[in-house]
């Protein structure tokens, strides 16, 4: 059996401030997915780095077939893993640290395997095998550029995780490589038993027939789940669709709310008709986005209706910061981070790519909620709201105004 040696980082990915280990990517700790591959590739991991053995940062994120195939082409000699030039490379690598570009991909100087000897390491290439899903959407021209949205499927994913776009990104990526690996006659054969039970050909159908469904769920009839995983005791409201989703237990989806593409945690609260989009929601977050897109809820953190994370920059693409520094994501489609038990009010409109810390409540400027309200004029005209209160549109403060009680 082979050694693997997890090189400690010290990164903590703000604004959570979680050790690597404890991250969730698709609803498990990033330690479980490590030992996971590992185990699959026959690697026993040691408590110190000792000549031979393959070198991993505790920011990886990969499958066992990636690592089994690295080290088996390295061969013995001092070896660095390179991501083979690709669709989910060119999405994925950017904000990774120690990663560069090089002619047949990127190049992870983490990722290595040490022989003992002095030579220049030799790169392995790794091919993610994907597949691509584009979607080609005219009236959406003015945020992409004219080009089509092409979404990479990896069966096999490799990234070191740094930033909260990384979350995002590697939980999207496990559910591409649980659905590609999965053994493609099991496959054939769970489609054509959803076809027999749908008694249709129609997608729509069929996909409402390929759920995994946990105990004790309530499910009403007009909800709509296609193509998804539901814990235990999860209850969806009337009207509601989850689409290509990962739900934890106990999980309340209210009417008319809308899941698709995301990961959401145990306990999680998701607000009537909100629409949450290419996102990960923490554990017992209260979620009431009206609408939110490749966006992450820390544990208990709680976002009220009125409240908007904006996630893209017309004409340009999304920066974030790393370490004191801004950096291009190259995703023109980038929304924000609430820290744990964070809390957003209403009213609150957050620029692109940015992060709520932990612990922090944000509020609107009093200074433009109407504490004072006219008690001796009329109401007629246009009125705004100036220093707290509420004035005739273009006039002076009107006299007879009384301020609400502190905490009304």
């Amino acid at each position: 059996m082979g050694r693997a040696f997890v090189e400690a980082t010290g990164r903590r990915i703000q604004p959570f401030d979680d050790p690597m280990g404890e991250v969730l990517i698709a609803n498990r700790p990033l330690s479980y997915w490590q030992e996971l591959a590992l185990r699959e590739a026959g690697l026993e991991r040691v408590a110190e780095l000792r000549a031979p053995t393959l070198v991993l940062p505790d920011t990886l994120y990969t499958t066992g077939p990636v690592l089994k195939r690295f080290v088996e082409q390295a061969a013995g000699r001092n070896a660095v893993l390179v991501l083979a030039d690709s669709a989910f490379g060119a999405r994925t690598t950017p904000v990774q640290p120690q990663v560069q570009r090089v002619a047949a991909g990127w190049r992870f100087e983490a990722v290595r395997y040490v022989s003992g000897g002095d030579e220049a390491p030799v790169e392995v290439v790794i091919d993610p095998e994907e597949e691509l899903l584009t979607l080609d959407f005219p009236a959406m021209a003015n945020l992409t550029g004219g080009d089509p949205i092409v979404i990479p499927l990896p069966r096999h994913p490799v990234m070191t995780l740094h930033h909260w776009v990384h979350i995002v990104w590697a939980s999207q990526a496990a559910g591409a490589s649980e659905f590609r690996r999965a053994p493609k006659l099991r496959g054939i054969l769970r489609v054509l038993w959803a076809v027999l039970r749908a008694l249709s050909f129609n997608k729509w159908k069929v996909l409402a027939r390929l759920n995994t469904i946990g105990r004790g769920c309530d499910i009403h009839p007009t909800a709509v789940v296609e193509g998804s995983t539901l814990g235990k005791n999860v209850q969806v409201g009337p009207f509601a669709r989850v689409l290509f989703s990962r739900i934890g237990d106990g999980v309340s989806i209210m009417p008319g709310a809308m899941v698709e593409a995301s990961t959401i945690g145990d306990e999680v609260f998701v607000g009537q008709k909100s629409l949450i989009r290419d996102c990960v929601i923490y554990p017992r977050a209260f979620c009431s986005f009206e609408t939110v897109q490749s966006s992450i809820m820390g544990r208990d953190a709680l976002a009220t209706p009125g409240s908007y994370p904006i996630d893209a920059n017309f004409g340009g693409t999304v920066r974030v910061m790393l370490d004191g520094e801004l950096h291009d994501t190259h995703a023109k489609v980038v929304g924000c981070a609430l820290g744990h038990r964070s809390k957003l009010a209403t009213g609150i409109w957050l620029a692109s790519g940015r992060a709520i810390p932990n612990d922090c409540l944000l509020i609107r400027d009093p200074e433009l909620i109407a504490y004072r309200t006219p008690t001796e004029l009329g109401g007629e005209g246009t009125w705004t709201v100036r220093g707290g209160a509420m004035v005739p549109l273009g006039a002076a403060p009107p006299k007879g105004l009384e301020r609400a009680p502190e905490g009304e």
